[in-house]
């Protein structure tokens, strides 16, 4: 599990560059399911990130 000297290294590292996180796609909250399913299958080319809000609102508006 990571602690906060973990958590800084691995931000100086993204912030200089040296480790990217490549997003292969990102999906709304509602097409969970599906999008678990591909990634079961193996079709992901990175991580998949799953959109809980509208882009420019907050989780809980």
């Amino acid at each position: 599990m990571a602690d906060g000297a973990h958590l800084a290294t691995i931000s100086e590292l993204i912030d200089t560059g040296q480790l990217r996180v490549m997003i292969d796609t990102v999906v709304p909250l509602a097409e969970a399911r599906k999008a678990h399913e591909r990634g079961e299958a193996g079709h992901l080319q990175g991580i998949m990130v799953l959109r809980v809000a509208e882009e420019g609102r907050a989780w809980n508006e």
